[in-house]
């Protein structure tokens, strides 16, 4: 068998009959081995009679009814569908998605005999409202002139895929994104069976809406998959009414996307719930060519001194956030480094043997409260908008017994100036703090730098901020 359709459903027996439809008006697999396996997550509707009405059109035709109960899930299914399956090569389809007539032959021409690849297709009409666009533009589709009517629909605003920008960037290679993963839905997926089974599959623990197909994806990453997005090969995603569960479903998303993390936890995840999928390879590739010692103030030796005399000495466990520089790391007397460029991560990975360097902000982390004796934050906490700002410095305040800032007064960064990043004075601090019933005061003053002690206060702090000098532009 050289290729199998993995097709999850509940319910809507009337989208499974248009998928099975097209899907049985494929060409070009006269010397291609198809097999269509249907995993019903125990729906209440007749699928089964529509599956029965196309065994004739479609002779490897894999019914598998699962009933209903507390584990049920899509990835249940989807897992269900893989175990059952028997191609080299997997297609994930959802139903109600219809494809081309030479999707079939085109997906195993891509990937050929190669082990790791991975084909996301372009989804059009994924979030076509049926109530505002113009249905007439899809009547009369057939398997036959559907890549042609993709084609046109492509680049409509109502109809393409919200991925395309992304797509487009890169050419299609998703592999030249620093999280190409974000990119991973399931509606249309080619890949190579090894990956799949090497990445585990779906997790089943991935309940409600949203994220399980992102953490697939992400595990296919993580073990080595290629991935491509295939200009060439769009489908269709049929428009319905829009439901009435869309609170819920931002709800469960959310929560997933935090599941996800919290089976990593690692920087790739650690934003991920707070940010939308279009936007997050922005904001990692933004990190990932940021080298915070060009943007944040040379910290001068008295100011070291002071912070090993006044903290860092006999502390079991310390941490600093915020500091790149290898020379400065290595005088720092402190057990972890928390790093968020994956690439001078790597590096300083294998250059600070003396301590513990994790790829993390601190916005979620895995430590017990309390779990640092002393905390360390730069300059580098003003680059970091709200609302990140605020739940990142409630987790650092929980899992550190003491935590200081350092805040130089004059120094202005360049990525404030010319890029548009945040770069928050002392008022701001106050009023993120306070949000979160924290407050600072100040300990020490160094050359131009203040050492800010952060705690919990019953009630906001109103702290006088220290006068603060002209700005001086700096490198």
């Amino acid at each position: 068998m050289d290729i199998s359709i993995v097709i999850p459903v509940h319910n809507k027996p009337e989208q499974l009959e248009k998928t099975l439809y097209f899907i049985s008006e494929q060409q070009g697999l006269d010397h291609i081995g198809l097999e269509v396996v249907i995993v019903d997550d125990g729906s209440t509707e007749p699928v089964c009679a529509v599956v029965d009405s196309y065994r004739d059109k479609l002779p490897s035709l894999n019914y598998i009814f699962i009933p209903r109960d507390k584990h049920s899930c899509r990835s249940r299914a989807r897992n269900t569908g893989i175990a059952e399956s028997k191609g080299r090569i997997l297609v994930f389809l959802d139903s109600g998605i219809v494809i081309p007539d030479m999707m079939i032959q085109q997906s195993v021409g891509r990937i050929g005999n190669s082990t790791n690849t991975v084909l996301y297709h372009y989804i059009l009409g994924a979030f076509t409202d049926p109530d505002i666009e113009d249905m007439t533009v899809i009547e009369g589709i057939t398997p036959q002139n559907l890549a042609e009517t993709c084609e046109r629909l492509k680049f409509h605003p109502g109809w393409e895929d919200m991925r395309t920008s992304h797509f487009e960037l890169v050419g299609g290679d998703l592999n030249r994104m620093d999280v190409p993963w974000t990119m991973g839905w399931s509606g249309a997926v080619s890949a190579s069976r090894d990956i799949v089974l090497k990445s585990g599959g779906f997790d089943e623990s991935f309940k409600g809406w949203g994220a399980e197909d992102t953490d697939f994806s992400y595990h296919l990453h993580l073990h080595g998959a290629a991935m491509y997005a295939t200009e060439e090969i769009c489908v269709l995603h049929l428009p319905h009414a829009a439901d009435d569960k869309i609170d819920m479903k931002i709800k469960t998303s959310f929560m997933n996307r935090k599941k996800m993390h919290f089976k990593h936890y690692t920087f790739d995840t650690e934003l991920y719930p707070y940010s939308a999928d279009m936007h997050y390879d922005g904001i990692m590739s933004k990190f990932n060519r940021l080298v915070i010692k060009y943007y944040t103030p040379l910290y001068s030796a008295e100011l070291i001194g002071r912070l090993h005399e006044d903290y860092l000495a006999g502390a079991e466990r310390s941490a600093i956030v915020g500091a790149d520089s290898y020379a400065l790391l290595k005088e720092l007397d402190v057990s972890h480094v928390f790093l968020q460029n994956k690439h001078i991560y790597q590096d300083l990975k294998s250059k600070l043997r003396d301590k513990e360097v994790v790829y993390m902000l601190g916005a979620d982390t895995p430590y017990a409260s309390g779990y640092f004796d002393v905390l360390v934050v730069t300059d580098f906490y003003r680059m970091i908008s709200e609302p990140i700002a605020g739940i990142w410095l409630k987790e650092l305040q929980r899992i550190s017994k003491k935590l200081v800032f350092i805040h130089n007064e004059t120094y202005v960064s360049y990525l404030a100036t010319v890029a548009g990043w945040t770069w928050h004075s002392l008022d701001e601090l106050q009023s993120i703090l306070s949000q979160k019933q924290l407050g600072y005061s100040v300990s020490a003053k160094v050359g131009e730098s203040l050492l800010l002690d952060i705690a919990k206060v019953a009630t906001p702090l109103k702290t006088e901020p220290a006068p603060v000098k002209e700005p001086v532009l700096k490198g």
